[in-house]
């Protein structure tokens, strides 16, 4: 099979080890935003709304409710992931929207190495205290903060796991190669 270049930059894309202290142009952050609202979602719901942040005061707000992440402190721009509305709930009775906006910040990190920059994706926060230093109403779900910039010197590709620890076809495999009993 062929490696596409998409599937390239996939492979190449890390987590940014130290953000560089220059600013993201606008229109690399316009680029990135566009290619997020066209992620799949669940019943084409889009139930994402984005709040970028580029000032320095407020970016070291929602560091402190990041239990001070120094990502969430230095890099130019921070993005904060929300659910605008409550979106489908599955057959399974859980809601669509941490995975619809999953897949929009995934799409917006890949989009975002395209253009050369890197990315964090920050999971832990306490919820109420962005939601409060940002101004989003307390029924909204905060999901995710993206933090963006470019690399501050060079990072090594982490070590991905073997392949036969990570797909199974067909059934579960146990890590001797063996299928559980049914």
């Amino acid at each position: 099979m062929r490696v596409t270049r998409l599937l390239n930059l996939i492979r190449n894309r890390h987590l940014v080890q130290k953000f560089d202290d220059r600013m993201v142009a606008p229109e690399a952050i316009e680029a990135v935003l566009e290619a997020a609202r066209y992620a799949p979602s669940a019943r084409e719901a889009q139930p994402w709304r984005f709040v970028v942040i580029q000032e320095a005061l407020l970016r070291h707000e929602v560091a402190a409710a990041a239990f001070n992440h120094p990502h969430v402190r230095t890099a130019p721009v921070v993005i904060v992931c929300c659910a605008r509305i409550h979106s489908h709930v599955s057959g399974n009775g859980r809601p669509s929207f941490p995975m619809d906006i999953a897949a929009a910040a995934q799409t917006l990190v890949i989009a975002a190495a395209d253009l050369g920059l890197h990315s964090s994706w920050i999971c832990g926060f306490k919820e109420s205290e962005v939601q409060r230093v940002v101004g989003i109403p307390g029924d909204v779900p905060v999901v995710a903060l993206i933090c963006l910039g470019y690399q501050a010197g060079l990072a090594d590709l982490p070590e991905r796991m073997p392949r036969e620890d990570t797909i199974a076809w067909d059934r579960w495999a146990l890590p001797d190669g063996r299928t559980p009993l049914r």
